[in-house]
């Protein structure tokens, strides 16, 4: 296959995305498409828990919070090699099978016990982690411009780009799945491939989309700002920071929108925009906070801390990890935080701060962990493996 390069460029304003369908008609676009159901498009709930990991950053709010606590200590259950780096985070489904992108193009497939399931293999490297819908399929971009829908390991359409995607799919209860890209754009594409709107960003979009209480989509941009888009496609707001945002934002109960920035900073905003604290780190920060119920915010930095906020951004704690944490920490329900960092160790801690244990994956970790619906821990390593501990 011919290599696939990301430009910085935006594309002629004239190319708008089409989706491509296989084994299928398109759909009839004359009339509007009836009423989808959530247990189908959606994450396969119809109330507000979701004890699986459906999308990056646990649910639509990217809380990176899950309900469910482990009752024993965590050992390795089974690993899985790709065939390259492991940099996409895993989806969990609600039977329990992960998906995975791969730097060797694939999109994998793991049973609940490590067996393979199926692959599909786009035209690039897949740094995009994937959403996985309740009926199974499972949405997932690449560098090769393209957005996928697949459903047990069959194509059923994808939808072209203007350039490659690092942002990871949004998936919401209507079915809706909302996407950054460096084209410069964030997508709205509908469950059955149609596009509802392109919004345009001033700079590359790889911070993956989160959605608000009131329907606002916010997602971070190259050109050093949070943008908040109506759910019509219109501009709601710009919030700037001092670098290029990547890390992804996370709502709170409130609306309260917490996102870092590379310029070092943690921001919490009101969902207007306006800013309610600012807290730093003494580097960039490429990780996206995670949000305890009591309010505190958890965030990795490139400095080699985890570090711990309280509601109102008085520093809680800092954890010193043995390397920059690009890996966004998750949040189970007793409290313990799961994370990776670059020299390939992965880290528990508890709500204090103090290591519960950690093991070395390889020789680094840049994905985030996964925590899945019967107390499994999923994460992926430069090393090309996904790993489970349960």
């Amino acid at each position: 296959m011919a290599s696939i390069a990301c430009s910085s460029t935006p594309p002629p304003a004239q190319v708008t995305p089409h989706a491509v369908y296989y084994g299928a008609p398109a759909p009839f676009s004359g009339a509007p498409s009836p009423s989808p159901d959530v247990r189908f498009v959606g994450t396969g709930m119809i109330g507000p828990e979701v004890p699986h990991w459906p999308m990056f950053r646990h649910d639509s709010s990217r809380t990176g919070r899950n309900g469910v606590a482990r009752t024993t200590p965590p050992g390795i259950k089974w690993t899985f090699a790709t065939r390259g780096e492991v940099w996409s985070s895993a989806a969990i489904g609600i039977d329990g099978t992960v998906y995975v992108g791969s730097l060797d193009k694939r999109l994998y497939a793991i049973g609940e016990n490590g067996e393979f399931k199926w692959a599909y293999e786009t035209f690039g490297p897949v740094w995009s982690s994937p959403a996985v819908a309740g009926d199974g399929t499972v949405y997932v971009a690449s560098i090769d411009h393209n957005l996928y829908a697949v459903r047990d390991g069959l194509l059923k359409w994808s939808i072209e780009l203007g350039n490659c995607a690092f942002s990871s799919p949004l998936l919401t209860r209507d079915g809706v799945v909302y996407l950054g890209s460096n084209d410069r754009k964030l997508h709205a594409v509908e469950h059955d491939g149609k596009l509802r709107f392109s919004f345009p960003a001033k700079g590359g979009i790889s911070s993956s989309p989160a959605l608000g209480p009131q329907g606002n989509i916010y997602v971070g941009s190259d050109d050093h700002s949070l943008l908040s888009i109506r759910a019509d496609g219109e501009a709601g707001g710009r919030f700037m920071t001092g670098g290029p945002v990547r890390s992804s934002p996370a709502i709170g109960p409130d609306g309260t929108v917490y996102v870092g920035s590379e310029d070092g900073s943690l921001y919490a905003l009101t969902p207007g925009g306006g800013i309610k604290w600012r807290a730093g780190a003494t580097s960039a920060i490429h990780s996206s906070p995670a949000l305890g119920k009591d309010g505190a915010v958890f965030v990795g930095s490139q400095d080699s801390n985890l570090y711990a906020f309280n509601a109102d951004g008085s520093p809680r704690w800092a954890f010193k990890a043995g390397g920059p944490v690009n890996s966004s920490p998750a949040l189970a329900a007793d409290g313990t935080i799961y994370f990776g960092a670059s020299d390939g160790t992965f880290y528990a801690v508890d709500a204090s701060g103090h290591e519960l244990w950690s093991q070395k994956l390889g020789p680094g970790i840049e994905a985030s962990p996964a925590l899945g619906p019967n107390g499994e821990i999923v994460i992926g390593s430069r090393d090309g493996t996904v790993y489970e501990f349960r």
